[in-house]
């Protein structure tokens, strides 16, 4: 146990970090995730879901989310691109690709689940730098998976999450950034999916955050 500790403290020193005692650090990060979640759970918000292969935008969604009862987002679509009529093989195509889609964005969002960042939390390596906390975790869907969570220091709360997976057997990235609201929660700001096997990036924007009145939360 000291062989490993000492050896990551010399890699740490290579990269001008310092590994911080898991423990109390977990603990706090834990802990403003869980009262974040509380707190995101009073608002709603929009989404917009575009899509790009080979750089042109193939369609686009906004939806309406928020939380139910039991703590799941509920979606509702207010306006989405129109269908082009097409060919059979070009239909085809698109509907393949549509599928790797939306596999790939339920992927994305059980990384970004709470659940499951408080395993990475539990079960990752933390490291703090100059105004940060970062940490790295591996195999938690799949064995070939790689998170890495950024953290603000003081707040503990997140500032972005990076992760290197597969669909498929083929590669994808998932990246999200966080933004904090004027006396409010920190939320998911914006979401990047990369598709490489089908030369399609997915953005998820999110805007017009509003508190319900009917929230409970103090």
């Amino acid at each position: 146990m000291k062989t490993k500790y000492f050896r990551i403290m010399a890699a740490t020193a290579l990269v001008a970090g310092v590994l911080v005692a898991q423990t109390p650090k977990a603990q706090a990060l834990l802990t403003a995730l869980g009262a974040n979640g509380k707190q995101m759970a009073s608002y709603q918000w929009k989404q917009r879901i575009t899509i790009l292969r080979n750089g042109k935008q193939a369609g686009f969604r906004v939806e309406e989310v928020q939380f139910d009862a039991s703590g799941q987002p509920q979606r509702v679509t207010i306006s989405q691109s129109e269908q082009k009529k097409m060919g059979p093989v070009r239909a085809h195509k698109v509907t393949e690709i549509r599928d790797d889609i939306q596999e790939v964005m339920q992927l994305a969002g059980r990384y970004t689940h709470p659940r499951q960042l408080a395993r990475a939390i539990q079960e990752g390596e933390i490291w703090e730098g100059p105004g940060t906390l970062r940490v790295r975790a591996q195999s938690l869907a799949f064995p070939a998976d790689d998170l890495t969570m950024t953290f603000n220091s003081t707040t503990y709360l997140a500032t972005r999450i990076d992760v290197k997976t597969q669909h498929g057997g083929k590669p994808v990235t998932i990246t999200m950034d966080y933004r904090q609201l004027s006396n409010g929660p920190n939320m998911p700001a914006r979401m990047t999916v990369q598709i490489p096997e089908d030369s399609v990036v997915v953005n998820v924007e999110s805007f017009d955050f509003v508190r319900l009145a009917s929230s409970n939360f103090p």
